[in-house]
């Protein structure tokens, strides 16, 4: 498949599989099959999920594929307040499982579903992870990590939905063949498109938060 068309495929089913099959790890039986079965307006999708191109040809790309979990002493739905701006607002402590023998680079997105002037809100960036790595621990990361900045501007970890109905969540997980060079206070959503353009792998994690 072209690079550009398995790219978007990817995407494309990590966000269809979650927005339409609630919250969960990236093993959720149901966001499979949700993938499986429904059409989005992206371009293509997955040997297990299907989407649809404006030209509304359909193709098939693989849905995520890597273990992307929360530390098990930490609620999914929902995210404990200590992890937002109602508490410490220290990031969440995730963990993920094998990763492809030619992963050079990790990198770790953490999106609001709700979009805002049609696109999804990038909450938290950390690109440069090294593949030895298996996960991060709450409010730290490590050596060489490169955090990026989220859709306000803000560089760091933030998570402070707006108060009123539940806001869920998708973190993405990609591990690339090879390194893409990212700046301190890089752009979220244009780094992500490049690690489109470069995953084979990928991992997704549901949430949830409703403000106090």
């Amino acid at each position: 498949m072209h690079t550009g068309l398995r790219s978007m495929a990817i995407g494309g089913a990590l966000i269809v599989a979650f927005a339409l099959a609630g919250c969960g790890g990236s093993k959720s039986q149901s966001a499979t099959t949700a993938a499986s079965t429904t059409t989005s307006s992206s371009s293509t999708a997955s040997p297990t999920a299907t989407t649809t191109s404006t030209t509304s040809t359909t193709t098939t790309e693989k849905v995520p594929n890597i273990d992307l979990q929360l530390a098990s002493s930490v609620k999914l739905d929902p995210i404990p307040a200590h992890y937002t701006c109602d508490g410490a607002n220290e990031s969440l402590p995730v963990t993920w499982g094998h990763l492809p023998s030619n992963t050079a680079e990790v990198d770790l997105f953490l999106f609001n579903l709700a979009p805002v002037h049609g696109k999804l809100y990038a909450d938290w960036a950390v690109a440069g992870l090294k593949p030895t790595l298996r996960g991060l621990a709450a409010g730290q990361l490590p050596p060489g990590a490169i955090v990026g900045r989220d859709s306000s501007g803000h560089v760091g970890y933030s998570l402070c939905p707006p108060r009123g109905p539940t806001v869920r969540y998708a973190f993405l997980l990609y591990a690339l063949p090879s390194k893409i060079p990212a700046k301190p206070g890089f752009d979220a959503e244009a780094l992500r498109e490049k690690a489109l353009h470069t995953a084979e792998s990928a991992g997704l994690l549901g949430a949830s938060y409703k403000r106090r």
